[in-house]
């Protein structure tokens, strides 16, 4: 049988390990990982292997020759611009003559393939994935199968509240030569995303088959170290160099170790590492060839590659140093930084917890460095919450914070996107919508400054100005904290989808940013109609002088100034009677009863979602809610076909910035419109609130909700 080893991966949330060199060639205990693929292969007695290789393919070449050094026979195949997995291995198709078995190069395993192949062949399958459990599936594609092992499912990094299986695809296949005929030649293709998809849709024999063992497939920083721990805790089967002087102790015997140091394993010392008197190697340090460790220094939980020199009381504590670092003396390097090759750390230089430093970079001595290269710190989180970007304003959210992220974003665009930028009203808002603004300008991209707003008028901004995407920055409150929240969203004004998302922190972790031109900067324009066509926007369907005559009394709270003023323009335009009231959601009930009101409204979060009381002060439920927007959809949607149908001018006169024609649609999170649809459906229908919600009444014993 005859495999291919999958080499072109960049590594790219591996950097800055990976700046230099391709991730296949990433050395696990002193060893390259595609080196342990190969013995793995030969352990099966697989020996003609294909190559694909695409990034940096001189390193792989140039280290591993035709393979005859390692027993095997090695034929490289180069993809000139990157084909995807199948598209890659599709250049091999002339040597692939036979069943054969495709392996990633740069993830870890010892997985028994001769039962994988065993269950291919047994099932005729046209393809086979070797599947593995695992605790967290939203990183990898998950794979579902029935009783037979026959693939039924399968979704590529789903969102948590995808997840049906924690089964998931490992990238190793067992395959027939004819799957490689399904597509053209050149063509970028993926075996995730379009082969097996289009298997299942063929009812192709396509199969899944859990393996049992170790696997790993180097994700990040911090996987890349706990595989080497792994590896030493002997929870892997691999071949391991050097003596092994004590359960998990691996010391080359070229090593010099002081008799004063002290080793607690598991640890493992390459070729010719000097370790100097009373230096402390603590668990799960990984030191590589020809490494010196001066005296004093202390290093646990951390891999260093060849040829680094770490200074006299340095403390390395959960970090990876590439190769020929020097670090100086009295240095610490905390948790889950990475220096890259050539860097140097001066003399009691504080590296914090996160940062990464590219190769053939120097800090200062005594630098107290908190963020990696040139801009704020790097979170090991993702950045997406289900509202957004949040945080504690000027601790978690920064103007560098922002800046960054907004060069991440900018990174997913196209050169000369157009980005709406608003922000409430609060100082710090804007504080940090003009770190947005600068950063996005400095990347290509013309920014539209919709100024101070609510987050629907942000939204809608943003859908009717020919925009690309917005940002809006606002603040919330959370009993007595602070929060500053930052949401993105697409050129319809709706929230990222997660894909995109994924982009985006990609490219903040990667902090892989455009840097244009002088002559490519982005133009910053302000806008000042947006207020105004929004509100002519709310009212343009609604039948006005059915509302005037109906003179529905509205009683309403909000949890901003901004919100209670557009609600008060709001019931001017529409002719309704609007009381503020300064009581909380739970108050208003008693209040609306007191005012004979025919509805009672509560805005909150930005004018993103509301609570309704009915005329007879019953505050609505969860489920008596969505019965009320499933109604008001239906409503609107009427509405907004009748004034297509009648060519009702635009809300404002089209210009560059603003389309001829906005969306009537009603969108999802904005509490002025609904309101202003529920008054409209009131008037023409002449129901009372209670009587619209009547239907539903049987629905009632569950807690409020506002609109989702």
């Amino acid at each position: 049988m005859k495999a291919v080893i999958m080499a072109g991966g960049k590594g790219s949330r591996l950097r800055p390990l990976t700046w230099n060199l391709p991730k296949p060639m990433v050395p696990l205990l002193d060893r390259p990982c595609m080196e342990y693929i190969i013995d793995l292969l030969k352990r099966h007695g697989i020996t003609d292997i294909a190559v694909t290789i695409q990034y940096l393919p001189q390193a792989i070449k140039g280290y591993f020759g035709d393979g005859s050094e390692y027993g095997v026979r090695l034929h490289y195949f180069e993809e000139e611009t990157p084909l995807g997995t199948a598209g890659s291995v599709k250049n091999a198709q002339e040597f692939l003559d036979d069943t054969f078995i495709v392996v990633s190069g740069d993830a870890l395993t010892d997985f028994n393939l001769a039962q994988a192949i065993d269950f291919h062949t047994s099932k005729q399958a046209v393809a086979t994935l070797v599947m593995t459990k695992v605790d967290v599936p939203v990183e990898y594609g998950i794979v579902g199968t029935d009783g037979d092992g026959k693939i039924t499912r399968f979704l590529e990094k789903p969102s948590w509240s995808e997840v049906f299986s924690n089964t998931v695809n490992t990238g190793i296949y067992v395959l027939e030569p004819e799957v490689l005929t399904l597509f053209n030649c050149g063509e970028t293709f993926d075996f995730s995303k379009d082969l097996f998809p289009m298997l299942m849709r063929n009812q192709s024999a396509l199969y899944g088959y859990v393996a049992d063992g170790y696997w790993s497939d180097i994700g990040n920083l911090v996987q890349y170290r706990q595989t080497q721990f792994d590896m030493l805790s002997g929870l892997v089967d691999v071949n391991i160099k050097g003596n092994q002087l004590s359960p998990g102790i691996w010391i080359s015997e070229s090593a010099q170790i002081h008799p004063s140091a002290t080793i607690a394993g598991p640890a493992y010392i390459g070729e010719g590492t000097v370790v100097a008197e009373k230096a402390t190697l603590l668990p799960y340090t990984v030191a590589g060839r020809y490494t010196r460790i001066h005296p004093g220094a202390q290093v646990e939980r951390t891999v260093i590659w060849n040829r680094a020199v770490i200074g006299p009381s340095a403390t390395l504590q959960g970090t990876t140093v590439c190769s020929g670092v020097k670090v100086g003396v009295d240095v610490r390097l905390q948790e889950n930084t990475a220096i890259g090759e050539k860097s140097r750390i001066g003399d009691k230089a504080d590296v914090h917890p996160n940062v990464k430093i590219w190769p053939n970079r120097y800090i200062e001595s005594e630098t107290i460095q908190r963020s990696s290269l040139i801009w704020g710190k790097t979170a090991a989180r993702s950045l997406f919450e289900k509202n957004g970007i949040s945080g504690i304003p000027n601790l978690d959210v920064t103007p560098e914070f922002v800046s960054k992220v907004a060069a991440a974003y900018a990174a997913c665009l196209p050169q000369g996107a157009v980005v709406t930028v608003s922000s409430d009203d609060e100082p710090y808002s804007s504080v940090i919508k003009y770190s947005a603004i600068s950063s996005l300008l400095a990347a290509g991209i013309h920014v539209r400054d919709l100024g101070t707003l609510l987050s629907p008028i942000a939204n809608y901004g943003c859908r009717i100005s020919n925009a690309n995407g917005g940002i809006h920055i606002y603040e919330q409150h959370q009993s007595s904290a602070r929060r500053v929240v930052m949401r993105v969203f697409d050129c319809q004004g709706q929230c990222l989808s997660k894909e995109a998302e994924r982009k985006i922190e990609n490219a903040y972790f990667q902090e892989d940013y455009a840097c244009p031109d002088l002559n490519q900067l982005g133009h910053l324009q302000t806008l000042e109609q947006v207020f105004q066509s929004y509100l002519h926007h709310l009212i343009l369907p609604i039948d006005r002088p059915r509302l005037r005559q109906r003179k529905l009394k509205v009683v309403y709270g909000c949890e901003s100034a901004s919100a209670a003023l557009l609600m008060h323009k709001l019931f001017e335009q529409l002719g309704c009677i609007g009381i503020l009231s300064p009581d909380t959601a739970e108050v208003l009930t008693q209040t609306t009863i007191a005012l004979n009101a025919d509805v009672g409204v509560y805005v909150r979060e930005n004018g993103e979602s509301l609570e309704l009381v009915t005329d007879q002060g019953h505050r609505l439920h969860h489920l008596e809610q969505d019965f009320v927007w499933e109604t008001l959809r239906g409503f609107h949607e009427a509405l907004a076909q009748s004034m297509t149908k009648s060519a009702a001018p635009p809300a404002i006169r089209a210009t560059a910035a603003f389309a001829a024609n906005p969306d009537l649609s009603l969108p999802n999170r904005d509490a002025f419109a609904w309101t202003a649809v529920l008054l409209g459906y009131l008037a023409d229908t002449g129901m009372t609130m209670t009587q619209m919600v009547a239907p539903s009444i049987s629905m009632v014993n569950r807690s409020p909700a506002g609109i989702r």
